[in-house]
Formats: C-alpha cells, sequence, structure tokens
C-alpha cells in the first residue's frame, strides 16, 4: 500500500516556483495573443491592464500553493495518490506554459509561419519535455536515486513521444478544422490537446517510467515442520 508523504517546505518552495514560472509565462503568451490578428477586446484590455502582471506572479504561485495544500489534505483522507497527482499537475501547469510560450515565440518572433504549425509544436513541446522528466523524477514521483536514470529517461520519452504524436495529431486537427484565425493555434489548440493527455502521462509516468523496477523474488524459506 502506498504510504502518505509528509507536506514539507520543500514542496511549498517548489510549487511556488512553478506557480511563478506559470505565472510569468502566462503574462508574456496574453501580450501576444493581444497583438495577434482576431484577438477580442477583453484580451487586449487584460494584457493593457496595470495590474495583470502583478497578479499573474503573484496570484498564480499563491493558487498553486494553495491547490497543493488542498490535494495533500484530500490524500490523506482518501488516497496518497490525490496529492502525487497535484504534484504532477503542478508540473503539468509549467509545462504548459513553457510549451505555449515557446510555442507562441516560434510562430510570432522568429518567423515560423502557421503553415509550419506542426513543427513549432513539436518543438515546443520537446523542450517543455525537459522540464517534465526533471520535475517529476525528482518531485512528484520522488525519485532520487540515479541508479536507473537511463532507463527511466528512455521509458520518459517513449511514454511522452507516443503522447507527444498524439497531442500534435489533436492540436493540428483542432487548426485543421477550427475557425481560420492565430487564436486557435496560439491557445485553443494547445488547450484542447495538453487537457487530452494529462491523465495518459500520469499514469504512464507512475506505473511505466517511475514504477518500481521488477526484480526476482527472494525464495521463500520453508519453516521447519513441529512434530
Amino acid at each position: 500500500m502506498q504510504t502518505m508523504p509528509p507536506l514539507t517546505k520543500r514542496d511549498g518552495l517548489i510549487v511556488l516556483i512553478l506557480g511563478e514560472l506559470v505565472g510569468l509565462f502566462a503574462f508574456a503568451i496574453v501580450r501576444e495573443l493581444a497583438a495577434a490578428e482576431g484577438a477580442g477586446t477583453l484580451v487586449r484590455g487584460i494584457a493593457a491592464h496595470a495590474a495583470t502582471l502583478p497578479v499573474l506572479a503573484i496570484g498564480v504561485p499563491l493558487a498553486a500553493l494553495s491547490a497543493l495544500v488542498i490535494t495533500y489534505l484530500l490524500g490523506k483522507r482518501v488516497n496518497p495518490s490525490i496529492f502525487q497527482f497535484g504534484k504532477f499537475a503542478a508540473v503539468g501547469a509549467s509545462n504548459t506554459a513553457i510549451d505555449f510560450g515557446v510555442l507562441n515565440l516560434l510562430l510570432t518572433p522568429l518567423g515560423l509561419a502557421t503553415g509550419n504549425f506542426a513543427l513549432a509544436k513539436f518543438l515546443s513541446g520537446m523542450i517543455a519535455t525537459l522540464n517534465s522528466f526533471f520535475w517529476n523524477k525528482f518531485w512528484s514521483f520522488d525519485k532520487k536515486e540515479k541508479k536507473h536514470i537511463g532507463r527511466e529517461a528512455l521509458t520518459f520519452y517513449a511514454v511522452t513521444g507516443s503522447g507527444l504524436l498524439f497531442n500534435v495529431a489533436i492540436a493540428t486537427t483542432v487548426v485543421t478544422l477550427g475557425p481560420d484565425n492565430e487564436i486557435v493555434p496560439r491557445l485553443v489548440a494547445p488547450a484542447v490537446a495538453t487537457g487530452a493527455m494529462a491523465f495518459w502521462n500520469f499514469f504512464g509516468y507512475k506505473f511505466i517510467v517511475f514504477g518500481k523496477p521488477k526484480g526476482k523474488e527472494s525464495p521463500k524459506v520453508a519453516e521447519p515442520s513441529s512434530k
């Protein structure tokens, strides 16, 4: 049976760092969306408002910390996996922020046209994956030992790679079938694809990548018979 780990100061610090990462990337993404063709008045207003940056930079980390505490309390009462999923969700949020941010960087400042959307989405997903492996190994699934890091890395990229292909397919389908404007490839498509793959990644990492490696069972010693 899985034991319930304690909620530590380290957990709080890590989730605040991840929340800050999400908040800052979110601000950058909002600014890019506001400048995109087809951006609505609401998006432009949020991007131009003076309070947007401090709200995202302070509010998102605090919200992330609150969410982690809630999953910890639920984990104590229901199942320890809920707390573990809370950590995974925090890492996933930072991955999403990196994915979206790099995607927007590739689509606009670097001049990669939306016609090459699949390539841009693949590159942004691979960069986000590096962030995912580090935090999920050493925090979400608490695998500090490095003995099996080679096996873990290979299986991690196998699970993530298959998920990434599905992610790209979903996002590209949304872009193809959705309205012809810049908001769809910049926000809607990656959001739909990311949501669809969240549970795939969690269970794949938990049971395949960071699960206990199978070993030979210890032989049972026969007890002496009593006469």
